[in-house]
């Protein structure tokens, strides 16, 4: 029974309270429950809204030694998308951005490219990296490293281009005296097609596509998109 009376006379006395006592008596008390409630609506807020606003990658790409004006960029995603029907707002082009390979050993150029390659090999060995648009050097150095797949019967025969894949270096063993002579074992593969007109680019650029994608078809939607721009 005295609880009871300690709890009306507790509310009698709530209620006696100005509007401004009321709000201090409620955050002295209250307010780890306050402070915890607003964060958790704000996770499950920003959960809901990560989950409504996310794209589904219909294909990865890759700018390597190329850069990309925001127009071009947006025919490069969005228009893709638009052109095989699907909601741009739901579906995207991932595109990796500002990459630069070298063979140059030599100061920044060298970290950025070192970075560079590390991210590709990534994006590679994890499958999220199906096509690439590159300069001719990126295209020597990709083709010499095996990351391209032969694009005969993707890529119109006037366009298709040849390169050099490497099958067999001992430039290693060579260099540190555990092989009597260097040996480079060489292969010609048609792994690229070159684009010499492609919107936005003052020279010619390459499109391949990566040898171990799972999005091959998608990869020749893409190349055919290109070439109708």
């Amino acid at each position: 029974m005295a609880d009871d009376k300690d709890r009306r006379d507790g509310r009698e006395a709530f209620r006696r309270l100005s509007t401004r006592e009321k709000i201090d008596h409620i955050w002295t008390y209250y307010k780890w429950f306050i402070i915890l409630g607003i964060a958790a609506i704000v996770i499950i807020s920003g959960e809901i809204w990560r989950f409504a606003t996310k794209k589904e990658p219909v294909l990865y790409l890759g700018l390597v030694n190329v850069t990309v004006g925001a127009e071009l960029e947006s025919s490069l995603d969005g228009g893709f998308t638009e052109s095989l029907g699907l909601d741009a707002r739901k579906n995207e082009v991932l595109i990796y951005r500002d990459l630069y390979i070298s063979d140059s050993a030599e100061g920044e150029a060298h970290k950025s490219a070192y970075a560079s390659r590390i991210k590709l090999m990534a994006a590679v060995e994890s499958k999220t990296l199906d096509a690439v648009l590159m300069s001719r050097q990126a295209y020597d150095i990709l083709s010499a490293a095996g990351y391209l797949m032969e694009l005969d019967g993707i890529a119109p025969a006037d366009i298709l281009t040849e390169n050099e894949v490497v099958l067999e270096d001992n430039d290693i063993e060579y260099t540190l005296n555990e092989a009597s002579e260097h040996i480079v074992r060489t292969e010609t593969r048609s792994n690229g097609a070159r684009l010499d007109s492609l919107p936005g680019f003052d020279e010619p650029v390459y499109f391949a596509v990566i040898a171990n994608t799972e999005r091959e078809a998608e990869c020749g939607e893409y190349l055919r998109y290109l070439l109708s721009l």
